[in-house]
């Protein structure tokens, strides 16, 4: 028992040291992105295997102590079955004295030595590497974010029924539990209700091994708080009812008890507003998302074979889908091949960092919620693929890409996306513009196809684009006359299963006045 508190409290110790020194570490956004989290897997195959040493350095000390116990109950048993001769023999009572007080010190040090000190600082040193509570934050976030964009159940994300689809998968009551506190901190009481829910479930079907365990009246408790904030008074009382029948002298069961029936009698209502996410009728956001978008009659959109961008594509035209033409809106097929997108996704991976976007406010560029990713960026004359990707890219667009923005490599993680906004700046009087224009036009290219969800929706015109492996998508986001086009918000709905790769290139205006001149209305 000694020996269990002196490891509970070096661990304890060591925890609030890390706690100190991680304060001043950048976050690693480890659920931003799908690459970023493979090394988490090796670094928890680490962690298994640690634990199995701290296992066989347990076991020599059992087996060491199973060993001597049968032969010390073997000389005790031959004793106590005849007392009085044992003890006769000087040589045995001699042996009993000597036991008893040198031999059974040395069982109390044993005992009382800590066991697996080694592993204990293993896994302090592997816990700079793991995620943060704050990681832990963002997937929460993004699994309610997936759940609101495309109206799923709590039961059936816990069952591993996903949109429809299931996998092999489930969650634990450990993981809906994590899920129901953090959204309760968050004050997201409807969400958090729903899955503290099914943790009484999952822990009336399932019981959690050692040192694992869940209180269920703990986990009671914190779904009574949640229904009180709902203003469900009578169904907190309930489930404080039930948690005092497993437990009917618990004083603070007791207590809130009390206080709950005084609130049903007084008609107290402490509830905050709550604000019912992911109800109703879907907005054209979530519709887009889940593929619900009418498909579009205009006779005017079609596929060919593109030739006549530029001199190469009569040689080597590319299949073109029109997808819009206000704004003017093209999907090209098969444009990148396997190949490329390995060497893409390869040079990428080492050096991908949470994505950012630009605050008018500050004048910079910051981590926002409503981006999840991360990105890499890439000079055009970074490697002859990159060469060769522009100039493809000026095939396909007829645009010059002198002063253009460098390619912008990106991979989205856990419930990745990036809510709605314009790629347009319209900063007249901002560096952002005044050396090259603004962003006349968006290259978005799929490098992987996406199992659901991940799609590009363009609310205000009802168009949904699916990631496609090798297919790149082009728009303009300004007019004719040069203005800024709000018809092209767009977003990148959540992913609900696989790894979205993107390649973006941000077309820059100021030399494309040959190209496509600026027609004052």
């Amino acid at each position: 028992m000694r020996s269990s508190k002196w490891l509970l409290s070096l661990v304890m110790l060591l925890t609030c040291q890390l706690f100190l020194v991680r304060q001043v570490k950048a976050e690693e956004s480890h659920c931003t992105s799908v690459a970023g989290m493979v090394k988490l897997l090796g670094l928890e195959a680490q962690l298994i295997d640690n634990l199995e040493e701290y296992a066989v350095e347990l076991e020599k000390k059992l087996e060491i102590v199973r060993r001597s116990i049968a032969s010390l109950r073997l000389e005790n048993d031959r004793a106590r079955g005849s007392t009085e001769e044992y003890l006769s023999n000087p040589l045995n009572s001699f042996s009993l004295i000597r036991r008893m007080n040198r031999d059974w010190l040395i069982w109390q040090l044993f005992m009382d030595d800590p066991v697996g000190l080694t592993q204990v600082e293993k896994v302090q040193e592997l816990r700079e590497h793991m995620p943060t509570h704050t990681d832990v934050e963002e997937a929460v976030t993004a699994l309610d974010r997936i759940q609101n964009t495309y109206g799923l159940q709590v039961a059936h994300i816990a069952h591993g029924l996903l949109n429809g689809k299931q996998y092999n998968v489930s969650f634990t009551a450990l993981d809906t539990y994590a899920m129901g506190q953090i959204l309760f901190d968050q004050e997201n009481y409807l969400a958090a209700a729903g899955w503290l829910y099914q943790t009484i479930v999952w822990m009336a079907a399932f019981k959690l091994a050692a040192p694992l365990e869940l209180s269920k009246n703990e986990v009671r408790m914190v779904y009574a708080e949640t229904l009180l904030k709902l203003n469900r008074k009578a169904d907190a009382l309930k489930v404080v009812n039930i948690a005092l029948a497993d437990r009917p002298d618990d004083i603070k069961l007791l207590l809130k008890k009390s206080e709950i029936e005084t609130m049903i009698r007084t008609g107290t209502n402490n509830a905050p507003d709550v604000k019912v996410q992911g109800a109703g009728k879907p907005n054209a956001y979530q519709m887009g998302c889940r593929g619900q978008f009418p498909a579009s009659t205009d006779g005017r959109l079609h596929c060919r074979y593109n030739g006549t961008t530029s001199p190469f594509l009569i040689l080597a035209p590319f299949k073109m889908e029109v997808v819009g033409l206000d704004p003017y809106m093209v999907l090209y097929h098969d444009v990148l091949s396997a190949k490329e997108i390995e060497e893409l996704q390869g040079m990428a991976t080492p050096g991908l960092k949470r994505a950012t976007v630009f605050q008018a406010a500050s004048g910079r560029n910051e981590v926002v919620k409503t981006r999840t990713s991360k990105v890499a960026w890439f000079p055009d004359s970074f490697s002859p693929l990159t060469l060769r990707l522009n100039t493809r890219i000026a095939d396909l667009t007829g645009f010059n890409l002198y002063g253009s923005e460098m390619l912008q490599l990106m991979n989205y993680g856990l419930g990745g996306h990036y809510d709605k906004h314009y790629d347009f700046f319209n900063q007249t009087s901002s560096n952002l513009t005044a050396m090259n224009g603004d962003r006349i036009a968006t290259v978005l290219f799929y490098l992987t196809d996406v199992e659901q969800g991940g799609a590009t929706v363009f609310p205000n015109i009802q168009k949904a684009i699916f990631p496609q492996r090798g297919s790149v998508i082009i728009w303009y986001n300004l007019r004719d006359d040069g203005q800024p086009d709000t018809k092209t918000l767009h977003a990148a709905c959540p992913v609900i299963v696989g790894s979205k790769w993107v390649c973006n290139k941000w077309i820059r205006e100021r030399e494309q006045v040959f190209r496509r001149p600026c027609l004052k209305r």
